[in-house]
């Protein structure tokens, strides 16, 4: 008898209809957690084994105009949470080259509300889901995260862009192509998470590079400051020298090097759902 692959691996699953097309979503996860997701009027096989694992929805960086799910199989990122037991989402969504604001925010409501669903199909606790992302990624499970209604326990967020509402707004660039016309004082106001932390909140960690070139150092302090000024829980982790992309290299995690966003959000998880 053969014996269990160390994960299990269900790519493509649609999770939301737009106009644009189907969205779609993978699922990787440890073996025997799971494995009874319905797909084309089937059921994948593999009985659920060890149901009640924790769960975790990874959202893609990229400026909102780049970028897919196939990130989320560096693997430092959800292999290495599937690896230590978690349950591990990556979906699609929209970038603002197809739809603009609020479409990025609608389908990450929607991936996390079908993983809730859908949780326990793959041996997941619906009760346990965390949310994490990296840069524009990080922007939209922060989002979904302070959402009281969305069903997440907690988040994990690195490069965050929390506070968007001095952005420039006179030229081309990633916030105006995300928001259309008009980027008002108000729409800025509703992209940035610093302005829609409310008590209670979830528990934070939250991970930010003091070089980071892209997404200024501030903003990680700035919603730091403004979890803990709702009595809420953020963890900080200030990477010192990180410039933006030190979460997405393979070299995080070495002795050289800070640790990985990956490692700093299972340790966080693991405490948290």
């Amino acid at each position: 008898m053969s014996a269990d692959p160390p994960l299990g691996f269900w790519p493509g699953l649609p999770y939301a209809d737009r106009p644009e097309g189907t969205l779609r979503l993978d699922v990787l996860a440890p073996a025997g957690t799971g494995g009874g997701a319905e797909r084309a009027g089937s059921r994948v096989p593999g009985a659920s084994a060890r149901p009640h694992a924790p769960v975790v929805v990874f959202l893609h960086g990229g400026g909102w105009h780049e970028g897919d799910r196939g990130a989320a199989l560096h693997p430092w990122l959800n292999p290495l949470l599937a690896a230590r037991g978690f349950v591990t989402v990556a979906p699609t969504y929209r970038l603002s080259g197809t739809a603009v604001w609020p479409a990025a925010l609608e389908d990450a409501r929607a991936a996390v509300a079908w993983t809730i669903e859908h949780a326990e199909e793959f041996g997941g606790d619906p009760a346990r889901v965390g949310v994490w992302g990296f840069s524009a990624g990080a922007q939209l499970a922060a989002l979904v995260a302070l959402e009281a209604s969305s069903g997440v326990r907690a988040a994990a967020v690195a490069a965050c862009p929390a506070d968007l509402r001095d952005a420039d707004v006179a030229g081309d660039n990633e916030v105006t192509r995300l928001l259309g016309v008009p980027a008002t004082p108000e729409r800025l106001a509703a992209l940035s998470a610093v302005t829609l932390v409310r008590a209670p909140t979830v528990p934070f960690s939250i991970v930010h590079g003091t070089a980071d070139e892209v997404v200024p150092f501030w903003q990680g302090v700035a919603l730091r400051d403004a979890v803990r000024a709702a009595g809420g829980v953020a963890e900080w982790h200030a990477v010192e020298g990180g410039r933006h992309d030190w979460a997405d290299t393979p070299s995080a995690g070495l002795d050289e090097g800070p640790p990985s966003f990956g490692s700093l959000a299972a340790d966080f998880f693991e405490r948290m759902l």
